[in-house]
């Protein structure tokens, strides 16, 4: 049976003052992993959604625990997760023999939440097969495709996208700031091309149930995802409280919201497996280099759908065969648009504190010269499913023999990268751009995106 390192965790973050709408980041690495000299500032948790922390699991591998969190890049503290459950469990010792209890009592609240910061800075476990070397790089899984070779020179999409008065992305900075961008007529029709395409396969073919999902949440789902939403590299945009009485923030993915429709309930086995699919625009507060700055790669608000599977954990092997299901249709979308990507199984420095496992997808985009990600899947076994409260129990058992669920989560579509894939891989010498065959019948029978003769949208910079 899979078990994750990171067992329960459920962070939620303490409200800025500052900034209409803001973003604050995590103070941890970019992977996502929490310094534990940190930890007490970082990490603070909901009243009726505390972590479930195995801590019997936790005590009996303190030494593959650290090994991971070395691998992992992190610098969490198993040993003091440990020292403080010990003094937590000598503390209800005494309190259940009211032993001074009023004083004891304030003494048990601060070492649970002392405790309970320490152990949710603890990564998830690490697949076997991960590739876990610091020095590490990628393990190439399969490649698809061949490159998009060319007697004349390959435009990037920026130059396309313009050429064909598609995307807007110049002269943005009075109306949205950098990072932003604009999709006209065929571009705005393939970006709802893309997204029905999708949708009808996830539906229509892999029995996917579609849900809307709402686009501000509270940080407690974000963190009980593994997402933080605090610190100086967090993607995450906080509504200010000074004008929005509650602590919100704006999601940057389905993920959240699928993840916190899910939270607190106790499913039936038969109920399992759940194949969830939603459709959303995405905010995320995104920095790049300069290289990724240019056009559609790096934005602040795109359009995504989203996949999201749960599955119950009675042979230990269903949260894994459902991650190469997911893997497969990933596969098939992008193989039947015609592009040539790399499959990557990514090593456990890249995989942040959730996932157990991570697959990336990188399409060729001739204009970069370089591969981009495209799409990514993730097994995170039973790291959010014990920090949101997600269970299943068998027919007609009770809900105290219960046990945690394990969740997954894929790109199925992530429309600016696609449209950059495509726009490169099918451009024609005279600047014009076939349509994927898969995606005429959602863009009303066109074939080709061609240079329109009139109708440009003229702009002036103000």
């Amino acid at each position: 049976m899979m078990r994750p390192v990171m067992n329960s965790l459920l962070r939620t973050v303490a409200r800025h003052k500052r900034g209409c709408i803001c973003r604050r980041a995590s103070i941890v690495a970019s992977n996502g992993n929490v310094s534990t000299n940190q930890a007490r500032e970082n990490w603070v948790f909901s009243s009726h959604v505390k972590p479930d922390i195995d801590m019997k699991y936790i005590m009996k591998n303190v030494d593959a625990i650290t090994h991971n969190i070395s691998q992992r890049k992190g610098d969490a503290d198993v040993y003091k997760v440990v020292e403080l459950w010990k003094e937590l469990k000598k503390l209800e010792k005494k309190q259940a023999n009211e032993e001074g209890f009023h004083l004891l009592q304030e003494k048990l609240r601060e070492t649970e939440e002392e405790f309970l910061q320490f152990a949710c800075a603890l990564p998830n476990d690490t697949h076997p097969e991960t590739p876990q070397n610091e020095t590490d790089v990628a393990r190439l899984v399969e490649e698809v495709g061949a490159k998009r070779t060319a007697n004349f020179h390959l435009k990037d999409h920026s130059e396309l996208g313009e050429h064909l008065n598609i995307i807007r992305t110049k002269n943005l900075g009075h109306i949205t700031g950098h990072r932003s961008y604009y999709l006209r007529g065929c571009g705005a029709q393939l970006e709802k091309a893309l997204v029905r395409y999708t949708l009808d396969r996830l539906i229509n073919k892999h029995g996917f149930q579609l849900i809307s999902v709402p686009d501000i949440i509270r940080p407690v789902v974000f963190e009980g995802c593994g997402m933080r939403t605090k610190g100086l590299h967090t993607q995450v945009y906080k509504l200010d409280p000074n004008y929005h009485q509650d602590d919100l923030c704006l999601a940057g993915t389905a993920e959240v919201g699928i993840a916190g429709y899910l939270m607190n309930r106790v499913f039936n086995f038969d109920q399992l497996p759940l194949r969830i699919a939603a459709v959303s625009r995405c905010f995320r507060a995104e920095t790049a280099h300069s290289a990724e700055a240019r056009g559609l790669f790096r934005v602040h608000q795109f359009t995504k759908v989203e996949m999201f599977g749960v599955s119950a954990v009675e042979t230990g092997h269903e949260s894994e065969e459902m991650f190469h299901e997911f893997v497969a249709i990933q596969r098939d979308l992008f193989k039947d648009m015609g592009l040539h990507f790399q499959i990557l199984d990514m090593p456990a420095h890249d995989l942040g504190s959730p996932a157990y496992r991570k697959y990336d997808i990188e399409a060729w985009m001739p204009g970069r010269c370089n591969y981009g990600e495209i799409s990514s899947a993730s097994n995170c076994t039973d790291y959010q499913s014990r920090r949101l409260k997600i269970k299943y129990c068998q027919n007609g058992m009770p809900q105290s023999e219960s046990a945690y669920v394990h969740t997954l989560n894929g790109t199925a579509c992530a429309v600016p990268r696609l449209i950059i894939a495509i726009l490169e891989n099918f451009q024609n010498k005279d600047g014009s751009v076939n349509i994927p065959e898969v995606l005429q019948p959602f863009m009303y029978g066109q074939k080709v995106i061609e240079k329109p003769s009139t109708g440009y949208l003229h702009y002036t910079r103000l």
